[in-house]
């Protein structure tokens, strides 16, 4: 019921970060919160599942959404903003993520490539390069205008290179080798690990090739491996070195010329530590002694709230121009923001 002695709740900007690992909204009172009654609400969903006909990234969405308006009754989105994984290549139609935000109220959406909202996290709007290392690992650096250049993000089975994903694939081989007796170093420690986890080596193959979160499942032994390492284990050792070697390759591909030589890596996969960061800094030293790394100002959630934000800010409304593999934005009148489609041929030059 609403009338002149009930006032409607404030105006919320929600940010919606999808992943391989799971999912997360928040959900922020345009105006700031001035007590706790309007205090940033969260919640957390399942990880994105990836079967024969692509992700199912909007349903995430819709789970969230629907959560929130158990959560808060009443609670009015001016804009949303979703980061998703894969977007580029895996899922299907953006516009049925802009069509879940719609129906949840909000006038204003954006769809983004979760290297986006990465960047937007981990840099803050600056241009730059930054990567995003979690169940998979992607390299994007942009001036947020007209120069846009990808390396990897392919997926754990074509790259993903220095991921979890690619940590934890990496440690079971390492296993599976050492179960075979196979020539060279051995890790008895990352093999007992992965038979608590797993079971019997025979029945990994089952229990991995046909799990449509089978990069989750992997990237699930990264913990693992990073143990393993900490305990003096060479292998895992050897492995976490290699991650590192492989970001900063990836760093140093996606910086080409018109991007300033900033870079920052954000992401689960950093809390490892000294073991990957380390030779991350030394090989892309070593490639591009130029570059200034920095500390991440924040996550890919962060950057999807500053992308909502920036939908019902006129003063942020220039904070990243909408193109056809990274961000779409759709809006109305409704919240004051100018509507903004990313048309067919925008950024076409320099796409990776």
């Amino acid at each position: 019921m609403t009338g002149p002695d009930v006032p409607l709740a404030p105006e919320h900007v929600v940010a919606v970060d999808v992943g391989g690992s799971g999912a997360r909204l928040v959900a922020a009172p345009v105006h700031g919160a001035g007590d706790p009654a309007g205090a940033p609400i969260t919640l957390t969903g399942r990880p994105v599942r990836i079967t024969a006909s692509g992700s199912d990234a909007a349903d995430v969405v819709a789970e969230l959404m629907d959560a929130l308006a158990v959560r808060q009754p009443g609670l009015r989105v001016a804009a949303a903003a979703v980061s998703v994984t894969g977007l580029p290549s895996l899922v299907p139609d953006p516009g049925a993520v802009h069509g879940v935000l719609r129906a949840a109220g909000a006038s204003a959406t954006a769809v983004a490539a979760d290297a986006l909202a990465a960047h937007l996290g981990a840099l803050g709007g600056r241009p730059g390069a930054v990567a995003a290392v979690g169940t998979g690992a992607i390299v994007l650096a942009t001036d947020l205008r007209r120069r846009w250049h990808r390396a990897d993000g392919w997926g754990h089975l074509l790259g993903d290179l220095g991921s979890g994903s690619w940590i934890g694939a990496h440690g079971l081989r390492a296993a599976v080798a050492t179960h075979d007796g196979r020539p060279g170093p051995a890790s008895p420690t990352l093999l007992a690990a992965a038979l608590e986890r797993f079971g019997p080596v025979e029945g990994w193959p089952a229990a991995l090739y046909g799990r449509p979160d089978r990069a989750h499942v992997l990237a699930s032994f990264t913990p693992a491996v990073a143990d393993a390492a900490r305990a003096g284990d060479l292998v895992a050792t050897a492995i976490l070195h290699d991650a590192g070697t492989h970001l900063a390759e990836s760093l140093a591909a996606a910086l080409r010329p018109g991007i300033p030589p900033l870079a920052a890596v954000t992401g689960g996969v950093l809390q490892i530590g000294d073991p990957v960061t380390t030779p991350l800094r030394a090989r892309l030293s070593a490639l591009r002694p130029d570059v200034r790394v920095v500390p991440a100002d924040g996550t890919p959630l962060d950057g999807a709230l500053r992308l909502a934000r920036s939908l019902v800010d006129p003063r942020d409304g220039g904070l990243v121009e909408p193109h056809d593999t990274w961000l779409t934005v759709r809006a109305t009148g409704a919240t004051g923001a100018t509507p903004r489609t990313s048309p067919a041929t925008a950024g076409k030059e320099n796409r990776a």
